[in-house]
């Protein structure tokens, strides 16, 4: 059986579950087998010294510290378990001081040991309690020694140098036994106490990666809802558009042509939300690009018949300038490039004053598709540029008929093209009008 289970055997249940009452009652049980153990010891040296009273006490101290740790199965207070220790050693070394020669004897020093032990095993209270009993006793032993008397000597007086040689050696050891008990506890807490700040640390820095990764999902589902309540605006503005033109058209070819182009832009909004799923579902860096033949040219012919209602309400002209070219066709996603460049004109119009012209050019470069939408708005400053594709950035410039802005836009379309391999730019000079512009490599 190892020591330790031999400790727990003696220990109430009810201790097992107070960390600190164990502790001191673990102490306690093992500072009664060790003093047990001590004193077994002294009996056979009181026996060697022909010390009678020594060995009667002795023999006491022995069964006594052996009998004390089956009362901490009992659910006696510690303190008291640990005070009728304390008060049995000191009955056993007051008696042998005195009938060993008092403060002429070598069990006199070992009064000191009295507070020491009632420091660590029951606590500080009590160390002084017994630490004042102990003052009193060596303070009494000095008195009867000043004044002459001559207390009994009750072992071999013929092995006097010896009894001390023997004797003394043992409050070293007491004294040895009880720095250790303290280092011991004392390593042991510095190492709890280490642990626990590792632990401490290690879940703070646990809960502060969480904390990081909750944020960041935080911020993307709102990006997300963003992303969605911007995009859908216009494809939902063009459906309201052409229902108020079909309540007041007469022609049945036209009103067929509005119901396909409301059932287009309802097609591109139910496209928007899925591939806005699909970002969430891919964490938005792994997006799926449908790649196909887009002619751009047809596109912003078809998009322009779209708005045509937005711009006619503030009457802005759309113009395609496409420079006589049959065909603009480059690789893309349906979905993602028509939100380029409806945002792009959707800006022009909102930023536009009444009775202007918004030109639309489409330009074939050598090795790329360029588009760009130019207004007559009121440009953008210099200082604010650079800030101009980033989220949720808004400029001092302002929507000309109370439109709302949500400064999302500009990013977007800037996510929208490098995802398909092109790039976007601005050009224009404030106070005259603004230029954006996109391209996008030629199909090969």
């Amino acid at each position: 059986m190892k020591v330790s289970a031999l400790i727990d055997f003696f220990i109430h249940p009810d201790y097992f579950l107070a960390p600190d009452k164990l502790r001191r009652v673990r102490l306690f049980v093992r500072a009664c087998l060790l003093t047990s153990l001590f004193s077994n010891a002294y009996v056979w040296l009181s026996v060697y010294f022909e010390y009678e009273r020594g060995v009667q006490l002795m023999i006491f101290n022995v069964v006594g510290f052996l009998l004390l740790p089956l009362l901490s199965k009992t659910k006696i207070p510690i303190n008291i378990l640990g005070n009728l220790y304390v008060l049995i050693g000191a009955v056993a070394v007051f008696i042998l001081t005195y009938f060993s020669g008092g403060i002429w004897s070598a069990i006199y020093p070992w009064i000191v040991s009295i507070p020491v032990l009632a420091i660590l095993v029951v606590n500080r209270t009590s160390g002084l309690a017994w630490g004042g009993i102990s003052y009193m006793a060596m303070q009494w032993f000095g008195m009867v020694a000043l004044q002459g008397e001559q207390l009994p000597v009750e072992y071999n007086p013929e092995m006097k140098t010896a009894w001390f040689v023997s004797v003394l050696p043992g409050l070293l050891l007491i004294i040895l036994f009880v720095a250790y008990v303290f280092e011991s506890i004392q390593r042991k807490a510095l190492t709890e106490l280490e642990e626990k700040n590792k632990i401490l640390n290690d879940q703070k820095e646990t809960i502060s990666v969480q904390s990081a990764d909750l944020r960041k999902h935080i911020e993307e589902k709102e990006y997300i809802i963003r992303i969605l309540a911007h995009d859908l605006k216009n494809p939902l503005s063009n459906i309201t558009s052409l229902i108020h033109l079909m309540a007041t058209e007469e022609d049945t070819e036209m009103r067929n042509r509005y119901v396909e182009m409301i059932s287009q832009s309802s097609e591109k909004s139910q496209h928007l939300i899925n591939s806005v799923l699909e970002m969430e579902l891919s964490d938005q860096n792994n997006l799926k690009v449908n790649w196909e033949d887009v002619d751009l040219k047809e596109m912003l012919k078809e998009m322009i018949e779209e708005m045509g209602m937005r711009a006619h309400k503030k009457e802005i002209e759309l113009v395609l300038e496409d420079n006589c070219i049959q065909h603009a066709i480059v690789k893309g996603d349906r979905t993602y490039l028509p939100l380029i460049f409806e945002n792009f004109i959707s800006n022009a119009l909102k930023f536009s004053e009444y009775n202007t012209k918004v030109r639309i050019f489409i330009e074939n470069q050598e090795d790329c598709i360029q588009v760009k939408v130019s207004d007559q708005g009121p440009g953008i400053k210099e200082e604010e540029r650079e800030n101009l594709f980033k989220k949720f950035t808004k400029l001092s410039a302002r929507p000309t008929d109370g439109e709302s802005s949500s400064g999302l836009g500009l990013s977007l379309v800037k996510r929208y093209a490098e995802l398909l391999q092109g790039r976007v730019w601005y050009e224009g000079e404030f106070g005259v009008g603004s230029t954006f512009g996109v391209e996008f490599p030629v199909l090969k």
